[in-house]
């Protein structure tokens, strides 16, 4: 009969409160693939299906044919990505292309695209203008921007980005990203003077233009020869700051107008910044199951309807096939007839919580009047959100015209939640069903104006600044969403108060876990003038997606929690500013003056991995650039620096250990074999998946894969080995990247073992387990009967694979026998390490225990564990040990009980317990080669690598 450890009452981490209700998007990936070799060139099935036959098959074969050349030429595994638009790359990585000996960054760039830029992305270096080279960032990569030009005139979203590592040493090329027009060949001699056409421009708009215009080539075919226009700053008929009013492009050739885009001078230089989606993917989905084309404004009827929190509310629907009056807003400025696309729409999910069924059913009715009042609140709120926005320049959600969708009544009442998703095909705001607390209502309903705002200015963030959902950059997105969410819902209500979702607590007199009390004597979800300073930071880690999917909540690295931080600030600086000017944040100048720095700060300052001090310069240079009122920059520097939001007035003391990687994005799960270091980097996206990063003790670390669609990353022994998107294991082996082998999602929960001797992974779907050693052989066996568990976490050492199943039980493997069961947990097993015949478990009722394979002893070494990662080597065990619940001004306002780790060591040998790390914050996820241990920690407010060696005899 195999170990036992005894089974006891223990609660595990988390309890979370209401304020973790507003999430910024459903974030539940699709994977498992069908897939056979990797492709070399991903083919664009937008461009295939607009360009002639003969065309695509010329085309392809030509990328591909350059990129199996390059791919030969360097001995480094290139992967293309074609253009929707162009048909040319997009996006070019996966390899690395050295020029001469002693070549500088801009030589080797100049020898790649005199090579092979023509070929590969329709342009070469004669066609690009280069700015300087960045400084290198802690990887030591730089990067440099170059604009495409015909004959000396720039062609407007002609844009190169090339990636250059090593830039301080030998500057290798290592990636190529942007769009540029290839059959650019207008007329390049205006037949319109620079003075007509800054007088149209300023005819057209009704304000004042700055600068001279700028000679553009606007790309399509063979281009058009425009003067762009910037008309910023007060129009006659207004009196109040504006940031810009747009950018107008007017034909060099007769003077007509023929584009214009919101925002101001400083827009162009955003797509460095934010996720770059063309118009063609923002408009490929159908918005209905009805026809939404050829509608028009002349179409729109006025609909009205009960508002869930009291009252009545009218918005805009069109009539449809039958006589039905369909919940379609054709009025707004951005909707096309031609293609239905641009307007407001929304859609009922009928109590289906089935996302692959979203949008749901286009709500239509028998009259003008809705009786659904959680459709005609989601219509006509979107609507009001939209010209909030469009009062700031912004075309739709996204900057780019595009349809703003909403579903209500998205599944039952224990879903409690909203959400906007970019991901969604098209990208759409979603409201569940009003929340059930106990079998009682919690709340009125979810579709209220703070709602909508706070939500649909998360869609604002993704198209601008891509805020990473993790740590301090998720905190920010968060915060941007409560704050204009708060901003946009009392100009609605006509209110003045720093309360959060009051409006869904309408009618509630005592609190529920959606409704709680507020300094102002109300309930509300949250409270922006909270108290909450730097100093208050609740110093808590990002957990990886494995330990989500088995419920392990960390709030994404405290991004709704230390999002208070920021709110505090913010809102700080608005009450201020309104007290300043006498009357109410709806009615201060400086107040609605300060909403567009925010705006500007939001949408062209901040870059993905930026922290709240990048956030404060962002916010303190706008407000310079805007040319406010000085009062306003003395407010927020007095406010920041109150709130200890300024360098050096809130940095935590570190503890011991060498800082491997502390560079502004998260950085996950490290792995180590030697002084070999690799670790998940989410230096971009949703806060799940990221980039294979590696470094050396001492060096600087350096992404392997140029696309963030890892999910773990571990070694096996000298080599790398991925956990991928859309369902793949990959290794990488002196830059050489395969594919190892196609799994599924058990996979993906069970993650990855890694070592010196190799690396292991289950897959629940084949009943296998397998082991890769460091020369790339692959050996495998079959699970036992399980009785309907399976197996959840895997470890590897000194070639011996130890599992964790669901139901308690522990499992050994020596790849070539038989797997076995060796022992058993009494709750599930999270986390597990093995070294030879000694396995570490850790399970959620917070029991660590250590197994011996060959004397079948246990010795149960922990009741306060938490399963954040186990480690072994020859000598010693490590696991992540609670000491209580973490403390600060975050925690006690927002309610939240998360617990102070550090990491703990035993020793078999002498079985004695230390504590390595006693310092304030969350360590864990630990890993250990011969006597060097790696580990994540939150010290300095985010997730960070370090180091450090222990000592043998202890």
């Amino acid at each position: 009969m195999s170990p036992t450890v005894s089974r006891r009452a223990f609660t595990l981490i988390v309890a979370l409160p209401a304020v973790i209700l507003l999430s910024a998007c459903d974030r539940e990936p699709s994977f498992g693939s069908d897939s056979g070799e990797p492709q070399t060139l991903i083919a664009s099935t937008t461009w295939i299906q607009s360009a002639d036959d003969s065309e695509t098959q010329t085309r392809l074969a030509e990328l591909q044919d350059a990129i199996d050349e390059l791919r030969s030429a360097t001995a480094s595994g290139w992967i293309g990505t074609q253009d929707d638009i162009t048909g040319y790359l997009t996006e070019l990585s996966g390899g690395r292309f050295f020029a001469d000996q002693g070549a500088d960054s801009l030589s080797v760039v100049e020898s790649f695209l005199d090579e092979y830029g023509t070929r590969l992305f329709g342009v070469g270096y004669d066609g690009l203008e280069f700015g300087d080279e960045e400084a290198p960032d802690a990887n030591g990569s730089s990067v440099i921007r170059a604009q495409q030009v015909f004959e000396g005139i720039p062609v407007l979203d002609g844009t190169m980005i090339v990636t250059i590592g090593d830039a301080a040493n030998e500057p290798r090329l290592n990636a190529v990203g942007g769009r540029v027009f290839a059959d650019v060949a207008v007329d390049t001699e205006p037949t319109i003077s620079p003075n007509k056409a800054t007088s149209e421009a300023q005819r057209l708009s009704g304000a004042t233009a700055q600068g001279s215009p700028r000679l553009v080539i606007m790309p399509g075919g063979e281009g058009q020869l425009a003067w762009e226009v910037v008309v910023v700053g007060t129009s006659e008929d207004e009196d109040e700051l504006t940031l810009a009013d747009g950018i107008y492009f007017i034909s060099a050739t007769n003077g007509d107008l023929l584009n214009i885009r919101p925002g101001s001078a400083h827009a162009r230089a955003l797509p460095a910044f934010g996720p770059q989606v063309s118009s063609s993917k923002r408009s490929s989905g159908k918005v209905g199951s009805l026809d939404t084309q050829n509608q028009s404004p002349s179409d729109s009827v006025l609909v009205s309807g009960d508002n869930p929190i009291g009252g009545t509310l009218q918005a805009n629907g069109v009539v449809v096939e039958g006589g039905r009056v369909a919940l379609i807003d054709t009025t707004v400025p951005t909707y096309d007839p031609a293609t239905g696309n641009g307007g407001i729409y929304t859609y009922d999910a009928g109590g289906s919580d089935d996302q692959s069924r979203l949008p749901g059913r286009l709500v239509t009715w028998n009259s003008d009047r809705i009786d659904d009042p959680e459709a005609i609140a989601g219509h006509a709120l979107s609507r009001y959100v939209y010209d909030y926005y469009a009062a700031l320049g912004r075309a739709s959600w996204d900057g780019q015209s595009g349809s703003l969708i909403s579903t209500v009544n998205f599944g039952g009442g224990d879903f409690c939640n909203a959400f906007f998703s970019s991901s969604l095909q098209p990208p759409q705001m979603v409201y569940g069903n009003p929340c059930e607390a106990g079998g009682a209502p919690a709340e009125v309903s979810t579709v209220e104006i703070d709602t909508a705002g706070h939500e649909i200015t998360h869609g604002v963030t993704d198209t601008s600044a891509g805020l990473i959902y993790s740590g301090q950059s998720g905190a920010l997105n968060e915060s941007f969403s409560d704050y204009f969410g708060n901003v946009i819902g009392n100009r609605l209500k006509e209110t003045d108060t720093a309360e959060v979702f009051e409006g869904g607590c309408t009618g509630f007199t005592s609190p529920t876990p959606m409704c709680r009390p507020n300094p102002e004597g109300g309930l509300s979800l949250r409270y922006m003038l909270n108290g909450n300073t730097f100093e208050d930071y609740l110093y808590i880690l990002n957990s990886p997606h494995r330990l989500n999917l088995l419920g392990i909540n960390q709030d994404f690295g405290g991004v709704h929690l230390n999002s208070s931080i920021w709110n505090n600030a913010l809102w700080s600086i608005r009450s201020r500013l309104a007290q300043i000017d006498g009357v109410s944040g709806n009615d201060s100048k400086l107040a609605t003056d300060f909403d567009k720095i925010a705006y500007a700060a939001l949408t062209r300052k901040l870059g993905p991995s930026a922290g709240f001090l990048n956030a404060r310069t962002a916010i303190e240079e706008t407000t310079v650039e805007a040319g406010a009122d000085p009062a306003i920059l003395r407010v927020v520097q007095e406010t920041f620096d109150f709130n200890k939001i300024c360098g050096g007035c809130a940095d935590p003391t570190p503890g011991p250990g060498l800082i491997v990687s502390s560079a502004p994005q998260t950085q996950l799960a490290p792995s180590v074999v030697g002084d070999q270091i690799a670790w998940l980097d989410l230096n971009e996206g949703d806060g799940i998946f990221g980039y294979p990063a590696q470094a050396g003790v001492g060096k600087d670390p350096a992404n392997l894969s140029a696309t963030p669609e890892t999910a773990q990353v571990v070694f096996a022994g000298d080599t790398v080995l991925t956990l991928e998107l859309p369902g793949t294991i990959a290794r990488y082996d002196g830059g050489i990247k395969e594919s190892v082998d196609e799994i599924g999602f058990s996979t993906l929960v069970a993650g990855l073992g890694g070592s010196d001797a190799g690396a292991a992974w289950v897959s629940m779907e084949n009943g296998t387990v397998k082991f890769i050693d460091p020369a790339g052989s692959v050996t495998a066996a079959d699970l036992p009967n399980l009785g309907g568990a399976e197996v959840i976490s895997v470890g590897t050492g000194d070639g011996v694979v130890a599992l964790g199943s669901d139901a308690g039980s522990v499992f050994a493997w020596q790849p070539g026998s038989e797997v076995a069961e060796i022992g058993a947990m009494p709750g599930a097993v999270m986390s597990i390490a093995a070294f030879g015949e000694n396995v570490i478990a850790v399970d959620d009722t917070g029991t660590a225990a250590v197994f011996n394979a060959s004397t079948g002893s246990v010795t149960e070494v922990s009741q306060d564990a938490i399963p954040f990662g186990a480690a072994m080597n020859a000598h010693y065990a490590v696991w992540t040990n609670s000491q209580g619940e973490l403390g600060g001004g975050v925690a006690r306002s927002e309610g939240a009980a998360f617990p102070d780790t550090d990491l703990y060591m035993y020793s078999p040998a002498t079985g004695t317990i230390y504590n390595l790390l006693p310092q304030r914050g969350q360590q864990g996820f630990p890993a250990l080669s011969g006597d060097r241990l790696v580990w994540q920690d939150a010290v300095f407010g985010g997730d960070d690598i370090l180091t450090a060696t222990i000592p043998s005899g202890l």
